[in-house]
């Protein structure tokens, strides 16, 4: 029943709908059911995609997502991928300080491997999403990743290290693991919604 109510709003909602956006029906669902002003929109963007799109963003920053929804929409990103719809290019999830490791670790186990940019900015991870992005940056089939930014969560001494030594071996990845400065940070929470 709620499927079906889901759908009737979804053509009331995005009456202009092609055919080819059908394959990202879940994963706009998912967007609508968390019911957030940015899923909401990036729902609606989602709906303008045409069959000829290779690939799409999916920028949900500062919607207080939890683990829940990063739960529903890492599946829903899977099943485009798995309908062989556009490919993920960049995705933010950025100020989602409640996803914690958990919702991290759930969205990075379903994205394509050929995602080139995650954004997991303040999202309240610590070393154990930090060791599963380093993991999932190093697998073989990850080649098109050119940046990761992770700033603004809680990441050990060790940690850093650790993407030090990322940064070191992948001299074309960007890896942003602490703020460059205060201004800076100040400058990105203001410009990126």
């Amino acid at each position: 029943m709620i499927k079906i109510l889901s759908i009737i709003f979804f053509v009331i909602i995005f009456p202009k709908i092609s055919l080819g956006n059908m394959i990202m029906h879940d994963l706009i669902n998912v967007l609508l059911e968390v019911n957030k002003p940015k899923t909401l929109e990036v729902a609606k963007k989602l709906s303008y995609l045409n069959t000829s799109d290779k690939t799409y963003n999916l920028i949900i920053r500062k919607s207080n997502l939890n683990i829940n929804d990063a739960n529903n929409i890492a599946k829903a990103i899977k099943q485009v991928d798995l309908d062989n719809g556009p490919k993920l290019h960049t995705i933010s999830m950025s100020f989602n300080d409640n996803l914690k490791d958990e919702g991290v670790i759930a969205i990075l186990n379903q994205i394509p491997k050929e995602t080139s940019v995650i954004a997991f900015v303040e999202c309240g991870i610590t070393d154990k999403a930090g060791e599963a992005i380093i993991k999932w940056a190093k697998l073989k089939e990850v080649k098109n990743l050119n940046g990761i930014y992770i700033e603004g969560n809680s990441f050990s001494k060790e940690m850093e290290q650790k993407f030090d030594q990322l940064r070191a071996n992948n001299p074309n990845l960007t890896v942003l693991s602490e703020w460059a400065s205060e201004s800076f940070k100040e400058m990105v929470k203001k410009s990126y919604n």
